[in-house]
């Protein structure tokens, strides 16, 4: 996964900011921003440091010295100068969020997350947001929390659909913590697209989309192996199997279904019907089945996903019901449906920070005026965040 940069530089609003001190110091902040912009740390250090002896009430500029330090991995007097900007503006974004970015770097999880958040609660632009909660999202996943992560990339490409390495991040979760290839060759491809050229990740991501394709061509070779497909006799038994269902003769209609299916086992229609006749005769695990089988055929039919995962709530199969969701939530990461769904199988888990998670980013997608978000917004909030 990507280390995100959530760093930045402040040059243009410093310079303005700062008219307050001396010749001597503001000469030094330029020289020390003009060395800072070529990259040569070192000197930026000595003149930023210089303009701090002169220049003692500007937060921004101990963040830009600070951020000199922690590029030359100087990483105590980095955190001194993160600290010294809080100390004179306690809502700094700014420092606030390379000091979650050290403890990250450090391996101080519950340390790095805390900054985070104050760093997102202060945050004044959806681009700064986007680029915290990618942060964020990289420590929930270090401490196992992988649905969480989910969410703060999903937030984030939800403030911004541009920022590349939302899209990188979410990629490798699903590669490696939620095992959906296709979804996760979505998300490569996407980063891929709309990345700077020069990001240092171009090159994993089309070494994982070369991998991820050749893969899932095997897989679907395999599939097709030896299939025999007659789509006109599965078309015939499809209608018998409508006509049927529409008379109310279920048992007749989940034989012509099957029937339709094994003339030609990619017909769409038939499984969702099979699907279907099977909920209606209360056969819910045959009906699971069928639905998974639909959402194998058109893997974005989230009406699929969405009956499959409410037949297995109401059997209480809880692991299959948020299996089938992950999928449906890769698919259409924006439909609120899929986070009731979750929010209610981790209530049920006892796993109420997630439940909180899923209800507030369910909250976040439903309509304005919905009738039912007043008592919604109720149940979240009693929901512990931790």
């Amino acid at each position: 996964m990507i280390r995100t940069n959530t760093f930045l530089f402040l040059t243009a609003f410093l310079l303005a900011a700062c008219g307050c001190g001396s010749h001597s110091g503001q000469s030094a902040l330029k020289q020390g921003l003009a060395a800072f912009q070529e990259k040569n740390y070192p000197v930026a250090i000595t003149q930023l440091t210089h303009a701090t002896k002169r220049i003692t009430d500007s937060p921004d500029l101990y963040y830009n010295l600070g951020l000199a330090h922690l590029y030359q991995g100087n990483i105590e007097p980095a955190q001194a100068a993160f600290k010294a900007a809080l100390e004179l503006a306690p809502g700094h974004v700014e420092s606030t969020t390379c000091l979650g970015q050290i403890a990250y770097l450090q391996n101080d999880l519950p340390k790095a997350q805390a900054f985070f958040d104050k760093a997102l609660a202060g945050a004044r632009t959806d681009e700064i947001r986007a680029r915290i909660l990618t942060a964020l999202a990289l420590t929930e996943s270090g401490r196992e929390h992988y649905d969480i992560a989910r969410l703060h990339l999903l937030h984030a490409l939800k403030l911004n659909r541009l920022y590349a390495p939302a899209y990188y991040n979410l990629a490798s979760l699903y590669r490696d913590k939620f095992n959906l290839r296709e979804e996760a060759l979505d998300n490569f491809e996407m980063f891929a697209r709309i990345a700077d050229k020069n990001d240092s990740h171009n090159g994993s991501a089309a070494n994982n989309i070369k991998r991820l394709r050749l893969n899932l061509e095997r897989t679907r070779a395999e599939e097709l192996d030896g299939v025999r497909r007659d789509p006109a006799a599965a078309a015939k038994l499809l209608q018998d199997g409508m006509r049927l269902q529409v008379a109310k003769q279920n048992p007749k209609a989940i034989k012509a279904y099957r029937d339709a299916l094994a003339a030609d086992p990619f017909t769409f229609s038939a499984a969702f019907g099979l699907a279907m006749a099977y909920k209606a005769q209360g056969q819910r695990a045959e009906a699971i089945d069928a639905f998974k089988r639909a959402t194998d055929i058109s893997p974005n039919h989230q009406d699929s996903y969405v009956q499959a995962a409410e037949l297995a709530i109401q059997l209480k199969h809880y692991a299959e019901a948020a299996k089938i969701l992950d999928r449906a939530i890769a698919r259409s990461p924006f439909n609120p449906a899929n986070d009731e769904l979750m929010a209610r199988i981790r209530y049920e888990e006892t796993r109420l920070p997630e439940a909180r998670a899923y209800g507030e980013f369910y909250l976040l997608l439903l309509p304005p005026g919905d009738k039912n978000r007043a008592a919604y917004s109720k149940w979240v909030k009693s929901l512990p965040e931790k």
